[in-house]
């Protein structure tokens, strides 16, 4: 079975439709994430399906491979916003909310230059924000709703593949 945790996912038809979203559309997204202007011109212009799906794909996979700080602290950070927007579109309605709140302990103005968040979510073991709390919500929301939360993911992702809800 495919582990949503590996963005290394294997291509072929046995991969869910979410991670095929990533691995047809993903290259450009993954090239920019360290340059905010590039990226939002790179993610503006594609399908606003498409890119909720990728946004949503990231932050799970980093999410779930080391928790918020490691999402934050790498270069995916950055997809944070559309996360959220991809997982209220999809009706995923607390992972929205667990990643809003995460969003908001970097501060009122979210840093998208990757250094700037490296430096306020500290070094794991170091000083910085505890993101603890979250992340075991995020693990136990994942762990308790996996298969409504996948089911979610990839019928957006399968309709977004087939060009609807663009």
């Amino acid at each position: 079975m495919f582990d949503r945790s590996s963005p290394g996912a294997p291509s072929g038809g046995d991969i869910p439709a979410s991670a095929r979203v990533v691995e047809v559309w993903g290259a450009p997204v993954l090239d920019v994430l360290d340059e905010p202007a590039k990226y939002h011109s790179v993610i503006g212009a594609m399908p606003s399906a498409i890119r909720n799906v990728i946004c949503v794909e990231l932050l799970s996979w980093q999410v779930l491979n080391g928790g918020f700080r490691q999402y934050f602290w790498n270069s995916y950070g950055i997809t944070a916003q559309g996360a959220i927007q991809g997982f209220r579109v999809m009706g995923l309605d607390v992972h929205a909310e667990l990643t809003r709140r995460a969003c908001a302990l970097l501060g009122e103005c979210f840093p998208e230059e990757r250094l700037a968040r490296m430096e306020i979510v500290g070094e794991v073991g170091g000083s910085g924000i505890d993101f603890d709390a979250l992340d075991n919500a995020f693990y136990a929301l994942e762990e308790n709703e996996r298969e409504s939360s996948e089911a979610a993911l990839d019928a957006y992702a399968t309709a977004a593949l087939h060009g609807q809800w663009q």
